[in-house]
């Protein structure tokens, strides 16, 4: 039985193993994942470890169905109502002259009731306070006005973008690095693997590092590589 490795940043949904398995043409295969953010809903039942290495938590187990209510055999009689249970008119009548002084009694205590007073505004701030909220609010309107400056043109052009999530990428790729590197429990998942795969741009730079700690194990990027590895594994040799 194969065993791979997932290294990925990004948000997997449980459905996606089941297309790991199909892409990689093994349905036995064990998948052991190093995810950075937790996984959309509950699967423990698609992979065999889920070790999450980043922010957040991950998604509890389902609670399980309720069982369907079970319905009685036999009808209920119908329920007959008996003729003392019925109070007379002029019972009612008694007892609405007794409450009614009551009622009136507990009006006039909650007009007694004092209205609170509203809160007391907040004192704006004095001294050194003031100063640091002025520095702040200076630097919130700097930040406002060099944006206005910029034309919306270039800051929505693809380079731009294409810039600021290499930047993004990069920077989480070196934090996704770091994180594996101190946890022993995450190389030794990797050291047992038969394949390790970096599914996308933030784990390619684990993916680099593992491949050049350890070349007896293949680390690819993207399924279709992970596929030409194991391919090549279950080819007899001659």
């Amino acid at each position: 039985m194969n065993k791979v490795v997932l290294l990925s940043t990004r948000r997997l949904p449980p459905t996606y193993f089941d297309q790991v398995r199909e892409d990689l043409g093994d349905q036995n295969l064990t998948i052991d994942v190093v995810g950075w953010v937790a996984p959309s809903a509950w699967v423990a039942d698609k992979v065999n470890t889920f070790t999450l290495i980043g922010p957040g938590r991950m998604p509890s187990e389902p609670a399980p169905e309720p069982e369907p209510a079970t319905e009685p055999t036999d009808e209920a009689p119908d329920a007959v109502i008996a003729p003392e249970a019925v109070a007379d008119p002029e019972t009612v009548v008694e007892d609405e002259a007794k409450v009614a002084p009551a009622a009136a009694q507990v009006a006039a205590a909650a007009d007694e009731v004092p209205v609170s007073k509203p809160a007391a505004t907040k004192p704006r701030p004095t001294g050194a306070k003031r100063v640091v909220k002025a520095v702040e609010w200076r630097a919130r309107k700097a930040r406002k006005v060099a944006g206005k400056m910029l034309p919306p043109a270039i800051k929505g052009s693809r380079p731009v973008k294409f810039l600021r999530g290499q930047r993004a990428t990069s920077d989480l790729g070196k934090t996704y690095w770091d994180r594996v590197l101190s946890r022993r429990d995450v190389l030794s998942t990797i050291d047992q693997a038969d394949v390790v795969i970096a599914l996308d741009a933030g784990a390619i730079w684990a993916g680099w590092n593992l491949g050049q700690r350890k070349a007896s194990t293949p680390v690819v990027l993207g399924l279709p590589a992970a596929r030409r590895e194991l391919d090549m594994m279950k080819a007899p040799t001659t």
